[in-house]
């Protein structure tokens, strides 16, 4: 491994599983987005955050193409609604706030992924379980039309490690790409 990419893996890069390691190409955090060129590269945004999410309509519209690999499935609400906040701090709400607003933040997310994504499998992937105790809300208004957009792929299938070339996921798949996007932290 060469001084650079040693130098470029300290920092947020010691958090991150060896197997980053082998990638020859540019690995960013989520942070930096806005900030890297991403014009005639191939992506591979690695997991969500809130970043990721917010700017991977961004991402879509720079990049050649772009592979999104989620670890899992997560709840998306509309960025700009404000009705959302309305309801949540309505007087006769506030005492019983903490029993309702889970649920209705997942109704309101639900309502929205089915809202915006008519493809039945892509909407079945990004379906989260909304029994789960770690619940993941993140806002974004155009997430679910990025994801749809032609130069972007949801992949499911887990990762199994990071090539010198691209992303390896459990199908037998070998993902080329240029830049990776990683929201470790």
């Amino acid at each position: 491994m060469s001084k650079d990419k040693k130098n470029q893996l300290s920092g947020f890069f010691q958090n991150l599983p060896e197997f980053f390691t082998l990638f020859k190409g540019q690995i960013i955090e989520a942070k930096d987005i806005k900030l890297t060129d991403l014009s005639h590269k191939k992506v591979a945004v690695i997991g969500a955050n809130q970043l990721s999410v917010s700017y991977l309509d961004h991402i879509t519209q720079h990049a050649e193409s772009v592979k999104v690999f989620q670890i899992k499935p997560h709840f998306v609400l509309p960025h700009t609604e404000k009705a959302i906040h309305r309801i949540l701090n309505h007087p006769l709400l506030l005492k019983k706030r903490l029993k309702f607003k889970p649920q209705l933040k997942i109704l309101l997310a639900t309502r929205f992924l089915e809202s915006q994504i008519q493809d039945n499998w892509l909407k079945r992937h990004l379906m989260p379980n909304p029994t789960s105790k770690n619940r993941i809300f993140f806002k974004s208004d155009a997430y679910y039309a990025a994801l749809q957009k032609g130069n972007c792929k949801l992949i499911t299938w887990p990762v199994l490690k990071v090539t010198e070339n691209g992303v390896y996921s459990l199908e037998g798949i070998e993902h080329k790409v240029d830049l990776v996007v990683t929201t470790f932290e």
